[in-house]
């Protein structure tokens, strides 16, 4: 009879050992979740400043093979398309798929006079990162001449898109 017994016993789990893996399982992913979505976003961040520092330097390409060593003008970049021509025709590669990557808020190129002698020298472009939610630093770039500006996160933000101000990331 006591090995009818045992034998019953090493038959499987009782209810209350399953619900310890199930509740230690749990645990790790509530840990684990977190921090891999803060990685995904960190990567995304990266890759799309490696994307900018190539429009960097073909917007700089583009100035100095131009008449007058100008960037742009304003209306020359007003979307995607156009900022993937301008980029793609002055040493850059920007693929069919920069949209998966980056995209463009309205008004996102501003080409301007910085020292006040009447000559448009510098710019600035605002590249949105895709996917990356305003909550997370980076979410959005500022470029310019002189380096790629990680737009600081949005105060109670999460929703991707809007304004910022700027937080250094020199380059």
């Amino acid at each position: 009879m006591l090995l009818k017994l045992l034998q019953r016993r090493d038959q499987g789990f009782t209810l209350i050992e399953l619900m310890i893996v199930v509740a230690i399982i749990g645990v790790l992913a509530a840990i684990a979740v977190p921090n891999f979505i803060s990685y995904r976003n960190k990567s995304r961040v990266a890759a799309a400043v490696a994307t900018a520092e190539s429009i960097r330097a073909a917007l700089a390409s583009y100035a100095a093979d131009s008449a007058d060593n100008m960037y742009p003008a304003d209306d020359q970049i007003t979307n995607l398309d156009q900022l993937k021509a301008i980029v793609n025709n002055n040493g850059g590669n920007l693929g069919d798929d920069i949209d998966k990557q980056i995209s463009l808020p309205d008004n996102p190129y501003d080409r301007r006079d910085s020292d006040g002698d009447n000559i448009d020298d510098t710019y600035t472009l605002t590249l949105n990162v895709v996917g990356v939610p305003d909550s997370v630093a980076g979410w959005q770039l500022t470029v310019t001449p002189e380096g790629i500006t990680k737009v600081a996160p949005q105060q109670g933000g999460g929703g991707g898109g809007g304004e910022g101000e700027g937080q250094g990331q020199g380059g």
